[in-house]
């Protein structure tokens, strides 16, 4: 999980026993039980405010310097804390959600923002050294967690196709399973993309095969199998020399549970490479958001299509930062590799099946 940086606050965990008010020169806070807010403030500085947010809300806060300073008069009664930030930030900021809930609010300079869509992003961003950094991943692991991250970024990418279908964009697709070199090949000509990125590997040995500028897929599936061979060297060697200088120091198994589970994994890497070759679980591709859209009805093949894009919440960013775009593809379920289809067979069966419809009819 990654865990966005906090400029200028300290994140406290939300936990209220009951209410608790305090008065600071001219402001009133009140944080209820039930999590709603209370805030009477005159002319309180910026800064003031957000950091009585972060004593009671287990949410990131980041600050330019030039808005720090800035004053702000408000009075509301029983707020949430979305609209407690809204009214705070005054209109110019972007809420950033972990799928779930509020994560972060990036507070911009005054006439930076317009009205932003949430639902337009899931995942999480990091900020720091003047640079921001956009991760297109779900929250955490667990199965509700991702499903519900991918219906949302289904979501945003059929959002998207209604709006602008020719827009384009790049896509961190995630496979149901893993595919052969050969299929991933046939799946990427078949659907007109541009591939970018490959997603090799087995299990928890996974990585990614950046295209040159040009490069066909054939030529980049090539060149990423002698990359595979040379690391599957190189971890058989490494995983045979930790077990036997342990076992030299006369160690037994039990003692060395990490090494040779090490060690399994990169033998079953081994064993599925010369036995199935390389092996692809995900792409990064690019093509229109109408291309892009219509994969989410291939479920047999495609587990994820998940648009590179942020709508507004990454356009208020950008305007202050430069940006960056890190897509984590998601790892099979299962160890298993997607059928090959026979394609006559697909066809003889469409044909069928609209021939059945036109007799119905």
């Amino acid at each position: 999980m990654i865990l966005a940086v906090v400029v200028g606050v300290i994140v406290v965990p939300f936990a209220l026993a009951g209410d608790t008010s305090q008065k600071a020169s001219s402001l009133q806070w009140t944080a209820h039980a039930d999590g709603t807010f209370s805030v009477i403030s005159r002319s309180t500085p910026l800064e003031v405010l957000l950091s009585k947010i972060t004593e009671t809300a287990n949410v990131d806060i980041y600050v330019d310097s030039a808005s720090k300073k800035r004053l702000v008069t408000i009075d509301v009664k029983r707020s949430t804390l979305i609209q407690l930030l809204e009214r705070i930030a005054g209109g110019n900021y972007a809420m950033v959600y972990d799928g779930r809930n509020v994560s972060a609010l990036h507070v911009l300079p005054q006439g930076k923002t317009r009205p932003i869509d949430i639902s337009e992003f899931s995942g999480k961003v990091k900020i720091g050294n003047r640079r921001a950094q956009m991760f297109f991943m779900p929250a955490d692991n667990s199965t509700d967690t991702t499903n519900d991250y991918i219906k949302k970024r289904h979501e945003a990418l059929a959002k998207l196709a209604r709006k602008d279908p020719d827009k384009e964009i790049q896509a961190q697709i995630s496979l149901q399973g893993y595919m052969s070199a050969k299929q991933a090949t046939a799946f990427v000509k078949e659907n007109q993309l541009d591939p970018v990125t490959l997603n090799i590997g087995w299990k928890e040995h996974g990585g990614g095969h950046d295209l040159q500028s040009g490069e066909s897929i054939e030529a980049a599936i090539e060149s990423a199998t002698l990359f595979q061979e040379e690391l599957i060297s190189l971890l058989l060697e490494d995983a045979g020399r930790q077990v036997a200088s342990m076992r030299q120091q006369g160690m037994r198994d039990a003692q060395m549970e990490a090494e040779l589970e090490f060690q399994k994994s990169a033998n079953d890497l081994s064993l599925v490479f010369y036995t199935k070759g390389l092996t692809i679980y995900g792409i990064r591709v690019a093509a229109s958001a109408k291309q892009l859209h219509k994969l989410t009805s291939n479920d047999q093949k495609i587990r994820l299509v998940d648009p590179l894009w942020g709508g507004l919440v990454e356009d208020e960013i950008a305007n202050v930062y430069p940006m960056t775009k890190i897509a984590i593809p998601l790892v099979p379920e299962n160890d298993t590799f997607i059928p090959v289809v026979n394609l006559r067979s697909q066809r003889m069966q469409s044909m069928f099946k609209r021939s059945n419809r036109a007799n119905q009819g």
